[in-house]
């Protein structure tokens, strides 16, 4: 029997769009309802299922107003073509307006333009939000080249990102979840 595992939302999408009959197990996929690879996580339905990896969005908010408790302004540097960061966006909007915090954007559609969206948020932001967006994050250097020679700190939502030079995250062990 063959199956196909799929990591991240991208190659998800891509694999789900390419097959109706091979079974697809994705995983590293925020947002599968979003995503449109499954009808619901209780009945995926089709040939398709898999595991969320959607952020704790409400406590990376949490996280940046003990570390940062002067911060008011959040800057979400994000790919607007990846579904995962979109449905990303939503939640933290509306974790940050629970929280009393707003919300500003900036955009990169490919990794050679990550530096300019981090730029496009100094001045704007009090910290930068980096959330497991495949663009941004194969690109994070630049971005927190930006934010050191800026002095505007930089959270994520990949662990991994704090030995590249982001000042925290908090996420998943990707390896313990599968």
């Amino acid at each position: 029997e063959t199956v196909i595992v799929a990591i991240s939302t991208p190659s998800a999408q891509a694999v789900v769009s390419a097959t109706r009959d091979i079974p697809v197990v994705f995983t590293a996929v925020t947002d599968p309802v979003g995503a449109q690879l499954v009808q619901s996580m209780e009945a995926p339905g089709g040939n398709v299922t898999g595991i969320s990896d959607m952020s704790p969005v409400a406590e990376h908010v949490a996280l940046i107003q003990e570390i940062l408790p002067q911060a008011k302004t959040i800057g979400f540097l994000y790919n607007p073509g990846e579904t995962n960061s979109v449905s990303s966006l939503a939640a933290l909007k509306t974790a940050a307006e629970a929280a009393g915090l707003s919300v500003v954007e900036s955009t990169a559609s490919r990794s050679s333009e990550v530096q300019n969206a981090a730029r496009a948020l100094v001045g704007r932001a009090d910290v930068m939000y980096v959330p497991t967006d495949n663009t941004i994050v194969s690109a994070l250097e630049s971005a927190v080249g930006v934010a050191e020679e800026s002095d505007v700190p930089l959270v994520t939502a990949d662990t991994d990102s704090v030995s590249r030079g982001a000042l925290a995250a908090l996420g998943f062990n990707y390896h313990e979840v599968g």
